[in-house]
């Protein structure tokens, strides 16, 4: 299997694989409206040996205010595995590229949204962001991770802005 940056050519493909991950077209749509906004830090597929797309994640990027500064961070939202390819670690290598990449990118944290028991294998944490306000999710769902140390737990209070993409949610 191949990881490597989404190309024009891409669109239909990381389209279908969105919604049979997800069983619909809210994340699909999310990927639509990011790319037409300029708002990707990075978009990532996985080709498999028939050349054939099983694998997505994108990341955007986000703002974390408090009342001293603003911070971009970079958000993961979302990563889609073909459904009959899930649990065989494709998953796994699209986070782990992807967080390179950001890190790579100069962002030095990222945060997510998700299923507690499979992000913090990568290290993130509901802890790190546990001061700041997310629309999105409270509690266990909402994590981070400092791709820089002390990024973000030398936070004491914030709340995330994300791109205006994410309005239509």
């Amino acid at each position: 299997m191949l990881i490597r940056p989404e190309t024009s050519r891409d669109v239909a493909a990381i389209d279908r694989v969105n919604r049979e991950a997800f069983g619909g077209d809210v994340e699909a749509r999310l990927v639509e409206r990011l790319r037409a906004r300029d708002s990707v830090i990075t978009s990532l597929v996985v080709v498999d040996e028939s050349s054939q797309i099983v694998g997505h994640i994108l990341f955007s990027p986000a703002t974390i205010v408090t009342s001293s500064h603003e911070m971009q961070v970079a958000s993961l939202a979302p990563m889609a595995v073909t459904p009959a390819l899930q649990r065989r670690g494709i998953g796994s290598m699209l986070v782990e590229h992807g967080l390179q990449a950001c890190k790579n990118a100069g962002y030095r944290a990222a945060i997510v949204v998700g299923h507690p028991s499979y992000y913090p294998r990568f290290g993130f944490s509901p802890a790190l962001v546990a001061n700041l306000e997310n629309r999105f999710a409270k509690g266990e769902a909402f994590m981070g991770i400092e791709l820089s140390r002390g990024s973000l737990s030398d936070i004491s209070s914030g709340r995330v802005i994300y791109p205006e993409a994410f309005d239509q949610l």
